[in-house]
Parts: structure tokens; sequence; C-alpha cells
């Protein structure tokens, strides 16, 4: 029985495009998935790799050296498609790029 009640995943899409925060939010959902990417692809308790922020379709992570940023260019792929399997977000992320901590 529906009881004429919208479902709230329905309804979130439209209440973010009116408020002008869609690209916000966005880049929040994938920070979120970056870090759930991290988890999944290096480890539970890597503190090695921390997504940063996400802009222009560019996702900046940095890692704690060098040796590091190379394990998340040889993995980029891998790291790209964990983050974009869910709908909203397929086609997102262009590149990932690379910041050494310091």
């Amino acid at each position: 029985m529906n009881f004429g009640f919208s479902q709230l995943k329905d309804l979130l899409p439209k209440a973010i495009g009116s408020y002008g925060v869609t690209r916000e939010v966005r880049a929040s959902l994938i920070r979120d998935r970056a870090r759930k990417a991290v988890r999944h692809i290096w480890g539970d308790d890597n503190l090695e790799i921390r997504p940063l922020f996400f802009k222009g379709g560019i996702l900046v992570v940095e890692c704690e050296n060098s040796a590091w940023g190379q394990e998340v260019f040889m993995k980029k792929n891998e790291f790209i498609e964990f983050i974009e399997r869910d709908g909203p977000l397929k086609g997102s992320i262009k590149d990932v790029k690379t910041r050494v901590r310091g």
C-alpha cells in the first residue's frame, strides 16, 4: 500500500537541486565513497591514503609518501570503479591526482 507517501530517495535529488548544492553534495558523496574504496582496496587500517577533495572531475588524494602515491596510480581504475559503481556517481571522476603529505 502506498498511502500517498513519497519515498525519501525520490524527494532528496529535487530538494538538493532546488537549493543549488548539487555539486557540493556530489563532491561529498565521492569523498565518502573514496574513503570506503581505500578501506576496501588497501585495508581497514590504512592511514597512508586519504581523499582530500573533489573538484572539476578531479579527485585529489593525499598520500603519506611517493610509494603510496604510486600504489594509488597503479590501482587508479579499480579505485574509480569502486567509487562510481552506484548509479548517480557514474562518470563523475575524470582523474585521480595524488599529493604527498608534507
